[in-house]
């Protein structure tokens, strides 16, 4: 019996955590369909119920830096003392935020300014996850209103 290879890569598994909705779908619909498994949470605290819910891998950690009662980086520390081994982007509209500041942005982990493009935002998190680009993946130049 022969093993079936498969060109695809497998899925990867996004915790995607913002507090502004609408930021929160457009970011979770993109993703999706570049082909990741988005779990999303519009606090720290629900991210947190989410991650502890979820049995399967959770790859990458795709958090809002400033968030009410928790930040970002607060989130990612606390989330790693329960199950270390994801890579984190933070992700923040203010380019001098002091919770920044404390954020391990040591590679793989990352950084993103918004607003930022679709291409950007696929980039990142295909840098951060070790994916290879595709070349459809920046074809998709548009702003996002985020």
């Amino acid at each position: 019996m022969s093993a079936i290879i498969s060109s695809q890569p497998p899925i990867r598994t996004i915790l995607l955590v913002e507090d502004e909705a609408a930021v929160r779908e457009v970011t979770r619909h993109v993703l999706e369909i570049a082909g990741y498994l988005v779990l999303e949470a519009s606090s720290a605290e629900q991210a947190i119920a989410v991650f502890r819910r979820f049995e399967g891998a959770i790859d990458l950690l795709l958090t809002d830096v400033v968030m009410p009662s928790m930040s970002g980086t607060e989130l990612a520390t606390r989330l790693k003392v329960l199950r270390p081994g994801f890579v984190t982007i933070f992700m923040s509209g203010y380019s001098g935020n002091a919770g920044l500041a404390q954020a391990d942005l040591r590679p793989p982990n990352s950084y993103i300014q918004k607003p930022f493009s679709i291409s950007v935002l696929l980039a990142r998190v295909a840098e951060a996850l070790s994916i290879p680009i595709q070349s459809s993946d920046t074809a998709m130049g548009t702003r996002m209103p985020i």
